[in-house]
C-alpha cells in the first residue's frame, strides 16, 4: 500500500521539532476532509500516536482545512493486513489536544476508507 501513488512522501516536525516523513493523502469524501497517513515501516507502532497532535496541527494547517471537517486516518501495514486508526483531537482554536485513537472495525466503513485509497486492497478486505 505505502507504493500507492496517492501518498506523497511528506516532511513533518516531530514533537521534539526533529524533521520526520510521512506518506500522507488528502482526499475529500462525503463533506469530510479525510487525511491519510502511514509512517515509514522502519518506524515503532506508537510514532504517530506519540505525534498525533503536532501531525494534525501541522497537515490541517498544510492542507488549510477546517477542524470540525478533518479526518485522520493512520494506515498500519501488518504483514499482508492493513490497520486503519482514526485519530480523534479535541480542538481549541487551531490546536489539537487529547489525542486519542480507535481502530477502525466496522467492515462497511474500512471497505468505504479503503476503497479511497486502494481499491484493490478494498475488494482484498472483504473476500
Amino acid at each position: 500500500m505505502l507504493m500507492n501513488p496517492l501518498f506523497v512522501d511528506t516532511s513533518l516536525s516531530n514533537r521534539l521539532g526533529q524533521g520526520v516523513r510521512l506518506g500522507v493523502c488528502h482526499l475529500q469524501y462525503q463533506g469530510r476532509d479525510y487525511v491519510f497517513v502511514a509512517a515509514p515501516t522502519q518506524q515503532a507502532s506508537s510514532f504517530v500516536g506519540k505525534n498525533a497532535e503536532p501531525f494534525a496541527f501541522q497537515l490541517r494547517e498544510k492542507f488549510d482545512l477546517d477542524a470540525r471537517r478533518f479526518e485522520l486516518i493512520e494506515v498500519r501495514e501488518a504483514g499482508d493486513a492493513t490497520q486503519l486508526f482514526r485519530w480523534r483531537f479535541e480542538w481549541v482554536g487551531n490546536s489539537p489536544l487529547s489525542a486519542r485513537s480507535e481502530e477502525i472495525t466496522s467492515t462497511g466503513l474500512r471497505t468505504i476508507l479503503l476503497n479511497l485509497i486502494d481499491p484493490a486492497q478494498a475488494v482484498a478486505a472483504t473476500a
